[in-house]
């Protein structure tokens, strides 16, 4: 069993060589996180640490703090939960520049408790439902009249995780409700392994599919080989 233990320094040294491979700071988070899962910078912190490096600061150890440390109002950390309520305790410590333990006891002071959001159903205004029944009417009188569904064919590209859906939690204060916009979504798992899908379909169901290899990406001659072999796929 390999005895290494991963650290900041580490992880920094990392980001220096994607910023001398001309990866954004956005890509290199990208990278981390495909590799060490939740134990990777955050993409506030990457993105600090290439305006550094954009500086021609390459030093990976922390800058010393002097004096007390930073005090700040609430009013600064209620404008970041305004910004975005899901936000994690460290990410709004780094956003405000203090440690990490005096934000919960601002946010226990502010009243704020973490809450889950709820999956809600899709519905939709009678007005819709009225266009979309008719919609259908409408199609399934020309498929009686003369068939035309066989000749559509629907295709699409989806990335597959290989991760568990959990849900994420927001601050609000007792009794708040969540904002209409915290729906469930998709986190992450340690491993964050993801393939992509490239799918078509008509209506009888499958036609062809491909999984493309890890890093490849749609391109213009790969997507007229795929046109080729769905071609085939057809006939």
């Amino acid at each position: 069993m390999s005895n290494f233990v991963l650290t900041k320094q580490h992880l920094r040294e990392i980001l220096i060589f994607c910023f001398n491979w001309k990866k954004s700071a956005a890509e290199a988070h990208g990278m981390l996180v495909e590799v060490y899962g939740n134990i990777a910078p955050t993409d506030k912190s990457c993105r600090k640490w290439f305006r550094r490096f954009n500086d021609r600061d390459f030093s990976i150890e922390d800058k010393p703090r002097f004096g007390q440390p930073k005090k700040f109002e609430d009013k600064e950390l209620e404008a970041l939960l305004e910004e975005d309520q899901s936000q994690t305790q460290e990410e709004l410590a780094e956003s405000l520049g203090v440690t990490q333990q005096v934000v919960p006891v601002r946010l226990r002071a502010m009243g704020m408790i973490q809450k889950q959001g709820n999956w809600v159903p899709c519905e939709l205004k009678p007005r819709n439902v009225k266009k979309r029944f008719f919609t259908y009417e409408q199609l399934i009188q020309r498929q009686q009249r003369k068939g035309f569904l066989y000749r559509i064919v629907n295709g699409n590209e989806k990335w597959i995780f290989y991760d568990n859906t959990k849900k994420k939690k927001y601050y609000a204060k007792l009794g708040q409700s969540l904002p209409s916009t915290s729906t469930s979504t998709s986190r992450l798992n340690i491993h964050d392994s993801k393939i992509m899908l490239c799918i078509w379909w008509d209506q009888k169901g499958l036609v062809y599919y491909e999984l493309l290899k890890p890093g490849d990406s749609i391109m213009g001659d790969r997507y007229l080989l795929q046109l080729i072999r769905l071609s085939r796929a057809l006939r």
